[in-house]
């Protein structure tokens, strides 16, 4: 049952009840997370630059193994430095509430959602604006590049069935977003609604070598701004097949993905780019167990991003660096890693580093 139940989690995550800052709360105990994440990124010539540092915080409540709660917020500060200005902006996100319950003899998993609106709103163009829409970058993949909206309510339910060595699995979302100010001074802006749709398999390959994927697509429902109806997005549609094999003390595992050129449901000023390309991306981790419950990390990732209909977003981009992962104590965990990046954005060289820091304080059995 842990494979299906492992699964359940897998597949509700790709067919996520919220749009951003996904979580499969596969931690089934009662914890509290944290950490940092740091990232920076330079043209090779140095005229832009941007960084963004996070203090992730999550508390999360298993009052046992089929109901878990948790509270997330992520206070990030972000900077950006142009050949002509500089913007900058600190803010916590919106508050998030979410519950997951697993269903009968674990053939389902039902999850709901609130978003509070506790992020920054109401932009300042000259100050805060042109820092919000660089963080939006798919091929940079900041950890936060959304700030806040309005209340968002949402619900999921995935469910899975096994026989012999598969699990399939189906799972449907949908998220209401309430309306909001994004730029000082603009008018009140509400995304339309989601739904979204998934079919995934899970396979076990003899011992040591286990196979699972997915397909979903996401339907968007029609923007309005100050109540008028004005923009529809396109429909996303995005696969994704990975893969865990464990060999002696080596545990290899990797994921490719892949999301189909499509229009964005929102971005923060009718000036930029609001489509995206086809984005191909594959990722790898190899981890060297040692101890019992340690790891030494090499990690790998490629971006390779089509341009979109106004012929921005072209990205090839490679990222590549060591980490571990380990107990430090009996109830404390630690994550943590250093990579560097190159590759091109908009035909611009560029080049980045990521530090991530992750703690798990478990405080449960």
């Amino acid at each position: 049952m842990l494979a299906q139940r492992v699964f359940l989690f897998l597949l509700a995550g790709f067919a996520s009840a919220f749009a951003q800052n996904r979580s499969s709360h596969l931690i089934n105990r009662t914890s509290v997370q944290s950490g940092a994440l740091f990232q920076y990124w330079s043209t090779s010539a140095r005229d832009e630059r941007l960084q963004e540092f996070v203090v992730p915080l999550v508390v999360h409540y298993a009052p046992n193994e089929r109901f878990s709660l948790s509270l997330l917020n992520t206070p990030t500060q972000a900077r950006y430095y142009g050949s002509n200005n500089t913007a900058s902006l600190f803010a916590f996100s919106d508050t998030r509430l979410a519950s997951a319950l697993i269903l009968g003899e674990e053939h389902g998993v039902l999850n709901f959602g609130l978003s509070f609106p506790s992020g920054l709103t109401q932009l300042d163009p000259a100050k805060e604006l042109p820092v919000a829409e660089k963080v939006t970058s798919h091929a940079l993949a900041l950890p936060t590049s959304y700030f806040g909206g309005g209340v968002e309510a949402s619900a999921g339910l995935a469910l899975a069935l096994q026989s012999g060595e598969w699990v399939l699995g189906l799972s449907m979302s949908g998220i209401y977003h309430g309306s909001f100010t994004p730029i000082a001074g603009s008018a009140k802006y509400q995304p339309g609604p989601e739904l979204g749709f998934a079919l995934g398999f899970d396979r076990v390959l003899g011992e040591r070598h286990r196979l699972f994927g997915d397909v979903s697509y996401t339907w968007y429902g029609k923007d309005k701004s100050e109540g008028q109806k004005i923009f529809q997005s396109d429909g996303k549609l995005a696969l994704s097949l990975a893969s865990v094999l464990h060999y002696s003390s080596w545990q290899i595992a990797w994921l490719v993905q892949n999301n189909f050129k499509r229009t964005s449901p929102f971005a923060l000023s009718t000036s930029y780019s609001i489509s995206y390309g086809n984005e191909f991306e594959i990722s790898t981790e190899w981890a060297r167990k040692y101890a019992k419950n340690n790891a030494w990390l090499a990690l790998a990732a490629l971006r390779a991003h089509a341009a979109n209909d106004e012929g921005r977003g072209k990205a090839t981009i490679f990222v590549f660096g060591p980490g571990w992962r380990g107990q430090v104590s009996a109830p404390l965990q630690l994550q943590t890693s250093a990579q560097l990046a190159l590759g091109k954005l908009n035909d611009t060289k560029l080049w980045g580093v990521e530090v991530n820091i992750g703690l798990v304080y478990l405080i449960s059995k």
